[in-house]
């Protein structure tokens, strides 16, 4: 009768997946659980654009000149919403550390639709840094929701502001390297993150710091060391090595003349 349901409710070729999916989900859940008790917590590899942030904020306070953050022209609800959010995790730790030097934190808004969130993130910063009354929402800056005008205006202000220090974390295009060179000719410590691979190479190559694809949306979990982010993040990492794992052991039986791995794949 389950069979019967089974083949009644998913498509052929669609088992397998879903076979994978469960088992990553109990896999995430039980990195989860043992990360949040205490039970075990895995080591996070040293991410030295991540690390630089606290000294790009200590260059700008001795300067006395701003740090501009820009998050690209990624969403909170569209495919590029992980990297908006990841972003958004940056931002909060750059915020707080600005607000605990005294630095002027320059935020440019692409998106208006998560500028309140935004608003509250760099309040709620400044606050635990112990500054409430630092909290500047002229800082703020709306540049419009189209790409080049968006991006022209960040160079607007790098030119004008000359700031110590730009950040750049989100999902980017063709403006990238806009901000990047602007960045450079202005003496910035420039530190960018993304996961457009097809823009990587242009902040690796202009930028001092970069963050390359899912190093990104790691930075929430390293920056906070929150066990419930490290733990997520250690679940995936578990998913991919048993999709190796898989992978090798399909290749070997493959070869061997053993078709069943295959057979599983094709249900």
């Amino acid at each position: 009768m389950i069979q019967q349901v089974l083949q009644i409710s998913i498509n052929t070729g669609m088992v397998s997946p879903l076979v994978f999916l469960v088992i990553t989900a109990v896999v995430i859940l039980i990195t989860l659980f043992a990360a949040r008790r205490g039970m075990y917590t895995p080591k996070l590899r040293k991410l030295p654009a991540l690390d630089a942030i606290e000294e790009a904020i200590g260059r700008a306070t001795e300067m006395g000149r701003p740090i501009v953050f820009g998050q690209g022209l990624g969403g909170l609800a569209d495919e590029y919403a992980a990297q908006t959010v990841a972003g958004l995790s940056v931002l909060g730790y750059t915020a707080e550390v600005a607000a605990k030097y005294g630095a002027r934190l320059i935020y440019c808004v692409y998106d208006p639709s998560y500028q309140p969130l935004v608003y509250e993130i760099i309040q709620q910063a400044h606050v635990r840094a112990g500054h409430p009354e630092t909290f500047n929402p002229d800082n703020i800056v709306f540049l419009g929701n189209d790409q080049f005008p968006w991006a022209f205006g960040v160079v607007g202000i790098v030119s004008r502001e000359k700031p110590a220090a730009c950040i750049y974390m989100g999902a980017f295009w063709a403006e990238s390297l806009i901000l990047a060179e602007t960045g450079y000719y202005a003496g910035a410590i420039q530190i960018a993150g993304t996961a457009n691979r097809h823009q990587i190479q242009f902040f690796v190559a202009a930028c001092d710091y970069s963050l390359i694809g899912e190093e990104l949306l790691a930075a929430g979990a390293y920056l906070s060391k929150d066990p419930t982010q490290v733990g997520s993040m250690w679940g995936q990492d578990m998913g991919r090595i048993i999709s190796i794992v898989v992978l090798i052991v399909g290749a070997i039986l493959t070869w061997a003349g053993i078709a069943a791995l295959n057979d599983f794949f094709k249900t």
